[in-house]
């Protein structure tokens, strides 16, 4: 039987860099947004390499993608994927809670459409994970009914 191959850190760390480069050369929301989609929740699967140097550049990438999405609440997040990501049992703690706070983050930027699709995996998602994941996904789960119903009320 033969043991999977660590990866390397100085490919990780290339890796990782050339994706800052691209999400910081974003210049528009919607340029920011297209590379968010495709590379956030791959970045955030970084955060269980072996590699301190590579976890740390990804923290910063982090912090960067923060800073930037933060005010700008029509860049859309991967939810779909970072969920998928969060469900994943082999996934290390690191992973879970930064998955968890992207799709905190992501979820209410959808439309509200896609919340309804997504709101049942959300839900079910939180089986089995800690009580401060689940109180967070149901305190959002709760202000999206309260959005949905002020929508409808009059």
């Amino acid at each position: 039987m033969t043991t999977p191959a660590v990866p390397n850190q100085q490919d990780e760390l290339l890796l990782v860099e050339r994706v800052f480069l691209r999400i910081g050369s974003a210049a528009t929301d919607e340029a920011l947004e297209e590379e968010l989609l495709k590379f956030l929740a791959p970045v955030i699967l970084k955060l269980a390499s072996p590699h301190e140097p590579v976890r740390k550049k990804v923290m910063e990438l982090l912090i960067h993608v923060n800073r930037r999405v933060k005010d700008h609440e029509s860049i859309q997040l991967p939810v779909e994927a970072l969920l998928a990501q969060y469900q994943n049992p082999s996934a290390t703690a690191f992973v879970t809670n930064f998955s968890i706070i992207y799709i905190r983050m992501g979820y209410p930027r959808l439309d509200l459409n896609k919340q309804i699709e997504l709101l049942p995996s959300m839900l079910n998602s939180m089986e089995g994970k800690p009580s401060q994941h689940q109180d967070r996904s149901y305190s959002a789960a709760v202000k999206f009914k309260l959005s949905v119903g002020e929508r409808y009320m009059y």
